[in-house]
């Protein structure tokens, strides 16, 4: 069996499933271009190899390949196309340097503020749209994907909730959001205005100046520019940049900050959290909550009032 043909045969297979698979997709389609339109059992282990360490610094999409092409060769064993997997085992490991950036108040009003640039004659909306989109980013923890793909009838201001439909891991979930989130969405869509805005309930809820929902090349774009507006960055000595996706990160770390200040059981409440976020366990939850000084403190603060009692009541 060629590799083409097999390659196809699996994206289709997956996404009769109800898989997306995009990026799977993109990566089995590049590594059909590395090899060449091959038969299928004359892939070498070299090759495998070769493609998925790529030049340069090993990073994390060394893995995202290695595991994609783990579940094809599976695939191809399987339906005996294959008498064993070319991979070698364990695949790349790249280093966990990467941390997240969680976003001061500060900063986050400075991007906030800084949607005056987008002012536009042409799209007297655009400076509302992406600073309500940024309110809810942060707000309510979204994945980007997720703000962007909501639908007027997944929108329910009168109850203060988001229905999330079929986000990653093909999970929908409802998000409660408060008082002044909800404001803000309401007072977004009183003022939106859109020329084509004939689907009713499914229509898009964020939208641009044409009606068309806003693509996530979009937000990111406007994000960037955005953030350097504001002056958010990291030391010129780091690789990474603050991200769109640190604004979920940086909700998860507040949220975590302000339970310890309430006195709240946090160990109690990792669990709701997770629940909120979208995720599959607590694990996906415990990698959002980077530490910062200010968590530091408040855990700090946890201890001593603990050790403080422990000492009052030991005999």
């Amino acid at each position: 069996m060629k590799l083409l043909a097999a390659i196809d045969a699996y994206v289709l297979i997956k996404r009769t499933l109800g898989a997306v698979f995009a990026a799977e997709r993109r990566i089995l389609r590049a590594f059909g271009r590395f090899v060449g339109d091959l038969e299928v059992d004359t892939i070498s282990v070299d090759a495998c190899t070769a493609y998925c360490r790529g030049q340069g610094p090993l990073t994390r999409f060394a893995e995202r390949k290695h595991q994609t092409l783990r579940g094809f060769f599976a695939y191809l064993r399987a339906r005996g196309h294959l008498p064993a997997s070319p991979l070698r085992e364990p695949g790349p490991r790249a280093g966990r340097t990467f941390r997240p950036y969680i976003y001061s108040r500060e900063e986050l009003r400075g991007l906030l503020d800084a949607t005056a640039i987008l002012d536009d004659p042409r799209a007297p909306l655009q400076a509302q749209t992406f600073r309500t989109l940024l309110l809810l980013l942060y707000g309510a923890g979204l994945r980007a994907g997720e703000a962007l793909r909501l639908q007027d009838g997944d929108v329910d201001l009168h109850s203060g909730v988001l229905a999330i439909r079929n986000s990653k891991f093909f999970k929908s979930r409802q998000v409660v959001i408060g008082a002044d989130l909800c404001a803000a969405l309401e007072t977004y869509h009183r003022k939106r205005r859109v020329p084509s805005h004939r689907d009713g309930a499914q229509s898009a809820f964020f939208v641009s100046r044409t009606g068309h929902a806003i693509s996530l090349n979009r937000l990111e774009t406007v994000f960037a520019r955005l953030r350097a507006h504001a002056e958010i960055r990291r030391p010129a000595t780091d690789r990474w940049q603050p991200r769109l996706h640190d604004l979920r990160h940086t909700f998860a770390v507040h949220r975590l900050v302000s339970w310890y200040r309430e006195g709240a059981d946090v160990q109690a409440c990792l669990p709701l959290l997770a629940t909120y976020l979208g995720h599959r366990n607590i694990s996906g939850t415990q990698t959002y909550l980077s530490m910062t000084p200010a968590l530091l403190g408040e855990a700090s603060k946890r201890f001593e009032r603990y050790a403080a009692l422990t000492l009052e009541v030991s005999p």
